[in-house]
C-alpha cells in the first residue's frame, strides 16, 4: 500500500482543550486517504498524550524548543509524505466532506495549486457566530491582487495545496509568528491559479486564547511587512493597482496606530 494522498499538518502548542474535537473531525472525514503530521511545539500540557492516543495515523513529532509558527509549520510540512497538504490547527474543526470535495477538484484540475473555502466562525462551545465570506468575499478577478488590496479572504484551516508547489516556493517564512499563511498564499497566488468553494467546509473557533486576529498589532505589523516585501519584488503595475495597494497599506498603518494607542490606554474603548 502506498502513501496516503493528503498530509494534514497540525501544529500544537498547549492545545489540549479542543484538540480531541479537531482530530476527531479528521477521523470523521468521508475521504479516508490521509495522514496527520502532528507537530508538538514543546507543549507543557496534555497535548502529547491526546495526540499519541490515536495510534499510527497520527504521526507525532515533538520540537526540542518552541519556535515561531512559520518555522514550526515548515518543520511539520517537511515530514509530509503526500501529494496534498492541508492545515488544521488544534482549536478548529473540519466538516465531514471537506477533504472529499477539495481533493476531487484538485484531481480534476491539475493546474490548480491551492483550493480553499468559506468557513463558519464558532465560539468556545461551538455556537455559530457567522461566516468568513460575509466579512470578506474572494474577488471575482485576480486573487493575488485581491490579497494585496483587501483583507485576507483565505481561511488557513480550509486550505488544501499541492506539496510540490509548496516545495517550489520555499515553504513557510520562518520569522513570521502570525501571518505565515498569508505570506504563503500570496506567494502561491502570484504564479499559480487557485480556486475556492462558496460553501463553508470548516469551523474557525474564536476564543480568548487565539494568538492572531484582526485586533492584534503583531498581526497587522507582520502583514504590512509581508506586503511591503511582496510589492518591492513586483514588476511594474498599473496606476490603479498600485493606488489600490497603497490605499490598503495606508489603512493598515492607521489600524496599527490605533492598536498601539489602545495598548497604551490612550484611545477610548
Amino acid at each position: 500500500m502506498g502513501s496516503p494522498a493528503v498530509s494534514v499538518i497540525m501544529n500544537c502548542y498547549n492545545g489540549e482543550r479542543w484538540l480531541r474535537t479537531a482530530i476527531d473531525s479528521v477521523f470523521a472525514q468521508t475521504y479516508r486517504d490521509w495522514e496527520i503530521v502532528f507537530w508538538d511545539n514543546a507543549s507543557t500540557d496534555g497535548s502529547a498524550a491526546i495526540a499519541q492516543s490515536y495510534g499510527p495515523r497520527v504521526r507525532y513529532f515533538r520540537a526540542a524548543q518552541t519556535s515561531t509558527l512559520g518555522s514550526a509549520r515548515t518543520l511539520a510540512a517537511r515530514e509530509a509524505r503526500c501529494r496534498y497538504i492541508a492545515i488544521l490547527d488544534c482549536d478548529d474543526v473540519w466538516l465531514p466532506d471537506k477533504l472529499e470535495r477539495q481533493v476531487a477538484r484538485m484531481d480534476a484540475r491539475p493546474e490548480l495549486a491551492l483550493v480553499y473555502s468559506d468557513c463558519w466562525f464558532i465560539d468556545g462551545v461551538g455556537e455559530i457566530l457567522g461566516r468568513a465570506f460575509e466579512r470578506t468575499r474572494p474577488p471575482a478577478g485576480d486573487s493575488f491582487l485581491g490579497l494585496l488590496t483587501r483583507p485576507n479572504f483565505i481561511p488557513c484551516l480550509t486550505i488544501l495545496m499541492r506539496r510540490d508547489v509548496l516545495e517550489k516556493i520555499g515553504w513557510f517564512h520562518p520569522e513570521l509568528r502570525y501571518t505565515e499563511e498569508y505570506d504563503l498564499v500570496l506567494r502561491v497566488a502570484r504564479d499559480h491559479p487557485i480556486d475556492f468553494f462558496e460553501e463553508p467546509l470548516a469551523q474557525y473557533r474564536l476564543h480568548g486564547a487565539n494568538t492572531t486576529g484582526t485586533g492584534s498589532p503583531g498581526t497587522t505589523r507582520e502583514m504590512l511587512a509581508v506586503m511591503e516585501r511582496t510589492v518591492r519584488d513586483l514588476p511594474a503595475l498599473g496606476v490603479r493597482d498600485r493606488w489600490a495597494i497603497r490605499t490598503r497599506m495606508g489603512l493598515l498603518r492607521c489600524k496599527l496606530l490605533v492598536q498601539y494607542l489602545k495598548a497604551a490606554s490612550l484611545w477610548p474603548r
